[in-house]
């Protein structure tokens, strides 16, 4: 029997595909987290007291055992038990192998971030929260979720005065709104040359339902994870609500080095239209003399 509710059906996709999300993400992630995810993480925390992190949907881990090697102490975080399961089993395997210092130690904890008892069972844990966190990070997760508001509200509980959220989507205009990728072909009348010509198609922006993500596995037992869009004024409305501010804010793509010519429909061809957007948010004035 199939999940009730658009919440727990989203996460039970998670805890289906979790294998095969580790087996296609591995120790070092794919091209995309590689590529453009990760150097602008790294440019998002640049200048961050390297204390405590909290990493949000950490997936296999990626994102926390990164975090660790920058001389960070980490707590991460997944609704799907069978995430942290891949995670542990690949932090045990980066201390086996040296790839990280036993030192670097990282808790991991279920945590589901659309639920507020979740939430409050893990801020009042105080041996975990201590008095916040000088950065957290949702990579790739947020279209995963279907609702932002307890996330948002909690921030301002853990960030500590000078900490700062980070978080990497799949982008709003191009990607989750179901933009269709065009490709048309036309003769230069003056040098007889063809050009290719790569545009998107954008018919919904606003009002766009959730949607099932491509699967990236040949898993077909399970339905694939959800996709949540969000137009830009709806993604950062929760958090401005909240007091939060944005003060930083990329889009990544990839370049011509990543054409596919064989695959003429691969976003990767589209040079044009960012794949990633990344933001930073900070407690605002009225937050910044509150402590965690």
């Amino acid at each position: 029997m199939e999940p009730t509710g658009m919440g727990t059906q989203a996460l039970a996709a998670w805890q289906n595909h979790a294998r095969s999300w580790d087996e296609l993400m591995g120790n070092d992630g794919n091209s995309y987290f590689l590529v453009l995810e990760l150097p602008v993480l790294k440019r998002m925390i640049s200048g961050q007291k390297r204390s405590r992190a909290l990493d949000l949907a950490t997936g296999n881990g990626l994102v926390a055992r990164w975090l660790a090697q920058e001389g960070f102490s980490v707590v991460a975080t997944d609704g799907a038990t069978a995430m942290l399961d891949h995670a542990q089993a690949r932090t045990a395997l980066a201390h086996e192998k040296g790839w990280l210092d036993k030192e670097r130690h990282i808790s991991y904890e279920r945590l589901d971030v659309t639920d507020k008892d979740h939430w409050a069972q893990f801020i009042s844990r105080g041996n975990l929260v201590n008095d916040g966190f000088d950065v957290i990070v949702m990579n790739m997760g947020i279209m995963d979720v279907h609702d932002l508001e307890p996330l948002a509200v909690s921030l301002t509980q853990l960030l500590r005065p000078d900490g700062c959220f980070v978080a990497t989507v799949l982008h709003p205009l191009f990607f989750t709104s179901g933009a269709k990728r065009q490709t048309t072909v036309h003769e230069d009348p003056e040098t007889g040359q063809r050009i290719v010509d790569r545009s998107i198609v954008l018919s919904q922006y606003q009002n766009v339902a959730p949607a099932r993500q491509l699967l990236f596995s040949d898993d077909s037992e399970h339905k694939p994870p959800f996709s949540f869009h969000r137009s830009f004024q709806d993604l950062f409305a929760p958090f401005f609500r909240e007091g939060l501010v944005l003060d930083a804010l990329e889009e990544t793509n990839f370049d011509d080095t990543f054409h596919e010519p064989s695959r003429a429909w691969s976003a990767n061809n589209f040079t044009e239209f960012p794949k990633i957007l990344a933001f930073r948010l900070r407690r605002g004035a009225a937050h910044k003399s509150e402590s965690p």
